[in-house]
């Protein structure tokens, strides 16, 4: 097991004994001095098929900040703050919150964001409802964002509304990132070993790709035939598809009810220690970037891209999934006392020993993931590193939020000014700019009138 010691650099917020990440909520006023720096601003969304886990990811989201307490993440669903919404246990309208996250990661990852190591982050995140019949709500809430998070059920997969919000994404030009969402349930409901799982989580992600490569296609034909250009003239002036790799950095493997989440770069902190490995050539082949797969033999303590006598897993399987396994093994499916104690003091864990003896298995599984690799560092570091900021966004998104039209001569130079402040963001820029993205009809009572 590899104790979370050596992610003290690379996670956020520490969690305290109760379970809580540290920290109080951020202020009015911090929340304003945040806004004043938009490279440290990142506006998203959180998009999936219906129940597959985006209000309860949320939830621990909002707990890093102590918002609510980590116990209820995942079972509050604070989003949902309309009666009926708690009631049906379904998400029906887009809510918005904003959090604080300070990065610790020393460097960005190869193809990362240059990120400002010990400055806080401001993240609006807006919980959208997965529901067809309110895909009103998440269109609007799309068109406010600069990035999104996309979570697929790992046991359904990806579904018509996950293809849908994927669709909604390209056409609006935000930048996603994808959370393979109740990893939990590979281990209790399909109960899969690690390397079945392993075969499984692929699969998804190759048809997420295959997804989102459709709707590259549709555009460079719809292009080459408006524009009269070829197909491959067009494919060339195309923008390239969404493409998801754990090795990318934009993949994480969660599950919002047990509070834990991770990815490839975490562990490769971890088992490069370990290993005595460089961090950077571990992450390739903890999942190689060209698709293949290595193979860590403990004999000889080499890696390869085969494995001689067939025995061996791919590094993936072997210091990732099977090490979530073991503890799930300990606590959930086969709960052995002993070993758990053993578990938790390998991984250097400070679990109250109430929790550890609880009744309810998987309170006392969720106890011990929670701390060892909590969802809200790993999601929010991924959110940070691998979507754009405002500034960075706006030029690729100005076309889908602007006229092209050009101005009349009178006004040119003042609508130039303006765009070129929408454009980078200017903090500082004279003229404020509300954008309206769905309208509300008060209720008469509201509006004062009879």
């Amino acid at each position: 097991f590899f104790p979370p010691s050596s992610l003290s650099k690379t996670r956020g917020p520490t969690k305290s004994s109760s379970g809580s990440m540290s920290g109080a909520p951020p202020s009015a006023h911090e929340l304003s001095l945040l806004m004043q720096n938009p490279a440290r601003i990142r506006n998203l969304t959180v998009l999936a098929h219906v129940d597959h886990g985006k209000t309860s990811l949320t939830d621990s989201l909002i707990a890093s900040n102590g918002i609510i307490s980590a116990r209820l993440a995942g079972k509050l669903r604070f989003m949902d703050s309309r009666e009926d919404e708690q009631m049906r246990c379904i998400t029906m309208k887009s809510s918005s919150i904003s959090l604080s996250y300070t990065p610790t990661r020393p460097q960005p990852r190869e193809g990362g964001q240059a990120v400002e190591d010990g400055h806080p982050h401001l993240i609006s995140v807006i919980d959208s409802p997965g529901h067809v019949d309110f895909c009103s709500e998440v269109a609007s809430a799309v068109r406010l964002c600069d990035g999104a998070l996309v979570l697929v059920d790992v046991v359904e997969g990806v579904r018509t509304q996950t293809i849908a919000v994927l669709r909604q994404a390209w056409v609006e030009r935000v930048q996603p990132c994808l959370v393979l969402n109740k990893i939990d349930r590979l281990i209790t409901d399909l109960m899969m070993e690690a390397s079945e799982a392993y075969t499984h989580l692929v699969r998804i992600i190759e048809q997420v790709n295959a997804t989102c490569a459709m709707f590259h296609s549709e555009q460079v034909m719809e292009e080459g035939q408006s524009q009269g250009h070829s197909l491959w003239e067009a494919q060339e002036t195309m923008r390239q598809p969404f493409q998801f790799s754990p090795a990318m950095g934009n993949v994480a493997f969660a599950s919002a009810t047990l509070g834990f989440a991770f990815r490839i770069d975490d562990f490769a902190v971890m088992v490069s220690k370990k290993l005595n490995m460089n961090e950077g050539a571990l992450r390739k082949c903890l999942w190689d970037p060209e698709g293949g797969e290595f193979y860590f033999n403990p004999k000889t303590k080499k890696v390869g891209r085969s494995s001689e006598d067939g025995k061996l897993k791919p590094m993936f399987v072997q210091f990732v999934l099977e090490q979530v396994w073991n503890v799930a093994g300990a606590f959930l499916m086969d709960p052995d006392a002993e070993k758990g104690a053993k578990i938790v003091a390998a991984l250097q864990l400070s679990v109250p020993d109430r929790e550890l003896r609880n009744t309810n298995r998987s309170e006392a599984l969720r106890s011990v993931l929670s701390r060892w690799l909590p969802l809200a560092a790993a999601v929010l570091s991924m959110v940070v590193e691998q979507l754009p900021s405002p500034a960075a966004a706006q030029p690729e998104r100005m076309c889908r939020l602007l006229q092209t039209a050009a101005p009349p001569d009178a006004v040119a130079d003042e609508i130039n000014a303006l765009e070129e402040s929408l454009r980078t963001c200017d903090p500082d820029a004279a003229t404020t700019v509300a954008f309206v993205s769905k309208m509300f009809a008060p209720e008469t009572s509201l509006a004062g009138r009879e």
